[in-house]
């Protein structure tokens, strides 16, 4: 299944979903897994319903002995002999360049407050366009 043309919010659904699926499959009501997970049964719902904190998370996928999916789900970056020959050791930070970044929004996104209005202090994440 491809994510690319989902929301957030499907997303965390899908994957509450899944957590669902996969506590059933176990044979353990929601309360049975709060227990064992060391949280609330409230948190187990809202976990299911694609909402929740990562520490949560980890705790429920020990749980269904499923940490191993952590590592599918977002795997230790490589770091490229190239990097290593050109920097000769791992980065540890980032630092800031004049270089355009597709993945930061441009100053006409970021504004500040005077800027926004008197009232606006935050400002919602964008929908993505698909």
């Amino acid at each position: 299944m491809s994510f690319h043309g989902q929301s957030d919010k499907q997303i965390l659904e899908t994957l509450g979903s899944r957590l669902r699926e996969y506590r059933l499959r176990i044979n353990l009501t929601q309360e049975d897994m709060a227990e064992r997970a060391g949280l609330s049964t409230s948190t187990i719902k809202g976990l299911e319903a694609g909402r929740g904190r990562l520490d949560s998370l980890v705790a429920v996928l020990r749980v269904l002995r499923q940490l191993e999916a952590l590592d599918a789900f977002l795997p230790a970056p490589v770091v490229s002999p190239m990097q290593l020959a050109t920097h000769g050791k791992q980065r540890k930070r980032a630092r800031a360049s004049n270089v355009a970044n597709p993945l930061k929004e441009g100053p006409e996104k970021r504004g500040s407050a005077s800027r926004q209005g008197p009232t606006s202090k935050t400002k919602k994440r964008d929908k993505p366009e698909w």
